[in-house]
């Protein structure tokens, strides 16, 4: 009989760095894979799960592993800072990555050193950051007045609480 529930290995390995694994056991915890990069930076004698490598290296904002870039995910970011307003020499330069929102993913069929692998890759659509709407407040009711905005209107753009509405019902009827 299988089990539908347990505790899943892979999320107590011993990695100083973003791996398929890694992506996996995120995704199987229902969390999206998508993370804003803090920085990207070339780095000399990185532990790389024990194996000291010179590299470029990823770090997000998110509270996850820091990435090691290969070149098939820095042409995905120089691409992203190309469509981003950079010119075809400055989207190479890895500090213009910083901030960029991007979507990980596994790709099960990398090849590496002649075999088959999984491998950690950047989407090749840069994911939209969801617009976080602001909390509808008072100080927001002269406004909504002066434009005749209805609460519909104001449900588009804003979060409002019950009680917020009815005031401000009760403010732009006045």
């Amino acid at each position: 009989m299988e089990t539908k529930t347990g505790t899943d290995w892979r999320k107590f390995r011993k990695s100083t760095h973003l791996a398929s694994a890694d992506l996996d056991v995120i995704a199987s915890e229902g969390k999206e894979l998508k993370f804003t990069i803090k920085e990207v930076k070339r780095e000399t004698g990185v532990n790389v799960s024990g194996t000291k490598m010179d590299g470029v290296f990823c770090y997000f904002e998110e509270d996850i592993k820091p990435l090691k870039l290969n070149s098939t995910n820095l042409s995905v970011l120089s691409t992203f800072a190309s469509n981003n307003g950079h010119t075809n020499a400055t989207s190479y330069f890895i500090e213009n990555y910083a901030g960029m929102f991007i979507e990980l993913y596994v790709d099960r069929n990398v090849k590496f050193m002649g075999a088959i692998t999984d491998g950690v890759r950047i989407m090749q659509v840069q994911p939209k950051k969801n617009k976080v709407k602001k909390q509808f407040t008072e100080d927001n009711f002269e406004a909504a007045k002066k434009a005749n905005a209805t609460i519909e209107k104001i449900k588009k753009a804003y979060l409002i609480t019950p009680e917020m509405e009815t005031k401000y019902i009760d403010y732009a009827t006045k």
